[in-house]
């Protein structure tokens, strides 16, 4: 029996989130021949406009979508509208009920925390998003990549939704299948750190109450 896993997109999902952790996962499934259904689910089921002028096609709406075993919630500046969207909140609660797994990207997990995913849960996103996180209580927010709390898995910003679907992998077809997909995907970065704290000095800011933070995790690797 195939697995279903979706990710759900919406106007101004940040693309990366999505086809960064799609890419991965479609090199699984039509090169190995892994025993997955894939599928991304909007409201509507339409077309959705992305962050940065990309365009994506929905093969499912919020009515007819399957109940996914692995769900995807992925980040970006339309997480800001969908906060307040009725629609999405209820549909994410609905296939958080009975999906193996819930896994967010970037600030997406923003949505599942209005959906009560996440309470008394430990989590990350984005890091220039953990102090608006920190405002948030009921959250245990870890400093790390990739945080894993039973069911509910997060990780940072944008390219971290990559590593977040190798470690998917391992879970459902073991660190061998991954392996492989690793090498079919030629995911091998260097391990070199471009930036620096003059780095984290000069970025725009990301709110307009942003305070100067940073993860344990990229402290580390400013330092190599």
């Amino acid at each position: 029996m195939k697995s279903n896993i979706g990710i759900v997109i919406y106007e101004n999902v940040q693309p990366m989130d999505v086809l960064g952790p799609w890419e991965v996962l479609s090199f699984w499934k039509n090169i190995l021949q892994a025993p997955v259904e894939m599928s991304l689910i909007s409201e509507n089921g339409s077309y959705v406009q992305c962050a940065n002028d990309i365009i994506l096609k929905a093969h499912f709406d919020f009515n007819n979508a399957p109940q996914l075993d692995y769900f995807i919630i992925p980040g970006g500046p339309g997480r800001n509208v969908q906060v307040n969207n009725e629609k999405m909140i209820s549909f994410i609660k609905k296939q958080a009920q009975n999906a193996r797994l819930i896994l967010s990207i970037c600030t997406g997990t923003f949505l599942l925390h209005k959906a009560g995913v996440l309470k008394h849960k430990s989590a990350t996103t984005y890091w220039r998003a953990i102090p608006e996180l920190q405002s948030f209580k009921d959250i245990n927010i870890v400093e790390e990549r990739i945080v894993k709390d039973s069911r509910v898995w997060s990780s940072g910003g944008v390219s971290s939704g990559i590593d977040l679907a190798f470690e998917l992998i391992a879970e459902i077809a073991g660190q061998e299948t991954a392996g492989e997909v690793q090498l079919l995907f030629e995911y091998f970065p260097r391990n070199k750190c471009f930036a620096s704290m003059k780095s984290v000095d000069s970025l725009p800011p990301y709110t307009s109450k942003e305070k100067a933070y940073l993860p344990k995790y990229i402290k580390e690797a400013l330092k190599k």
